[in-house]
C-alpha cells in the first residue's frame, strides 16, 4: 500500500516508521492518535504543567518523525518512544529551572488519566473527594522530585511499564533500578509526609488566629456593653 490513508490501526508500528521514512505524513498522524494520551501523560507527569507538556508532546512526534529512520528494532517501539519522550521532558525541565516553580494542575491530570475509564457503581462523592486530595498531595510532590526520581516512578506506576523497559528508557542497569525505584519512593514519601505536617502547623495556625479574634471580639463588646 502506497497510501497511510489506506491503513489502520492494524498497521505495525513498524510498518507505519517505514512509511514515516518515506514521508508518508499520514502514517505518522495514525501513530500519533495511538500513542497522544500515553506519552502526554508521562510528560505531564514529569513537567507538571499542562502547556509545556501540549508543546513536548508535538517535539516528541516531531522528533519521531525525523528520527523514524534511526529505529532498528533492537528494543520495542515504545521503548523508543519513551526514551524520546523522556529526554524531550528532561530538555524542557532543564530550560525552565532557572524560570519559575510550577504546581500540576490536578483537574487536568484528571482529564487526561481517566477520560475513558468508565464510572464506577456506587460512586461515594466523599470518597472521590479523599481520592482527588491524595492524588494532589502526590502531585505536588512529585513536582519537587529531581527529574529522575519522576522519570522512575512516571514509567513504573503511572504508565505500568516492567522494570527491563524502564531500564532501557531511563538507561539504568536492572539491578541499579530497582535500588533508584526504591529511593525515589522513599523521597515521594518523606515529601508527603513533609506536606502534611506543614498542612496541620498551618491549620492550627489559622484556627489559633481565629481564636484570639473571636476572643478579641467578645471583649470589645462587653467593653461597649
Amino acid at each position: 500500500m502506497d497510501k497511510a490513508a489506506d491503513h489502520n490501526f492494524s498497521a505495525s508500528n513498524e510498518m507505519l516508521l517505514e512509511l514515516c521514512k518515506r514521508q508518508d505524513q499520514e502514517a505518522l498522524r495514525v501513530l500519533f492518535r495511538r500513542y497522544e494520551k500515553p506519552v502526554y501523560n508521562l510528560l505531564y507527569r514529569m513537567l507538571s504543567n499542562r502547556e509545556d507538556a501540549e508543546e513536548a508532546l508535538a517535539e516528541v512526534f516531531v522528533k519521531v518523525w525525523r528520527a523514524a529512520g534511526s529505529f532498528r528494532g533492537g528494543s520495542k517501539f515504545t521503548t523508543w518512544l519513551y526514551r524520546i519522550t523522556s529526554n524531550t521532558a528532561r530538555d524542557f525541565l532543564r530550560s525552565r529551572m532557572t524560570k519559575r516553580e510550577v504546581l500540576l494542575d490536578d483537574t487536568v491530570a484528571d482529564e487526561v488519566c481517566f477520560a475513558n475509564r468508565p464510572q464506577m457503581k456506587g460512586f461515594d462523592p466523599e470518597d472521590s473527594l479523599v481520592a482527588a486530595e491524595n492524588k494532589a498531595r502526590i502531585s505536588k510532590a512529585m513536582s519537587k522530585l529531581s527529574e529522575e526520581d519522576r522519570l522512575l516512578i512516571s514509567l513504573y506506576h503511572f504508565q505500568e511499564l516492567d522494570y527491563e523497559e524502564i531500564s532501557k528508557i531511563a538507561n539504568v542497569s536492572p539491578s541499579n533500578l530497582k535500588v533508584k525505584l526504591f529511593r525515589a519512593r522513599q523521597r515521594l514519601k518523606k515529601l508527603c509526609v513533609d506536606q502534611d505536617k506543614d498542612g496541620a502547623e498551618d491549620e492550627m495556625q489559622r484556627s489559633t488566629t481565629d481564636s484570639a479574634g473571636l476572643r478579641q471580639g467578645a471583649c470589645e463588646c462587653s467593653s461597649g456593653a
